[in-house]
């Protein structure tokens, strides 16, 4: 099992916590490209999930469309609008999403630190 390391957003942490946001995106790097099943995410000081399933996507219009935006940004009132959100993140990398895709990681289980 290995453990990455992510941005912290507590407002998206705590939407997986709600359970209402069940998908974790990030460039597809070669770090985050070897992400598997059981792997754990760390969000600093905030906590961390284990993650489900991992699928890779040529885009973030792509993962939206697969996935559901919803599941990806749920307080956004549309795609086009979560997936502009993701992309205005300093840490988010759009050259590596053009030229190798997304990693979509579903959450299985949420864990925050005390």
């Amino acid at each position: 099992m290995a453990t990455f390391d992510a941005g912290v957003y507590p407002e998206a942490f705590e939407h997986m916590e709600k359970g209402v946001k069940t998908v974790y995106a990030v460039p597809a790097t070669d770090e985050w490209s070897i992400m598997s099943s059981g792997d754990r995410i760390e969000f600093g000081s905030i906590g961390s999930i284990t993650v489900g399933s991992v699928r890779r996507y040529d885009s973030l219009e792509d993962l939206c469309e697969a996935e559901s935006w919803r599941n990806l940004m749920p307080d956004a009132p549309s795609a086009e609008d979560a997936i502009a959100s993701i992309r205005a993140v300093a840490e988010w990398d759009k050259a590596t999403e053009k030229k190798r895709g997304v990693i979509a990681a579903r959450i299985r289980a949420v864990k925050r630190k005390l």
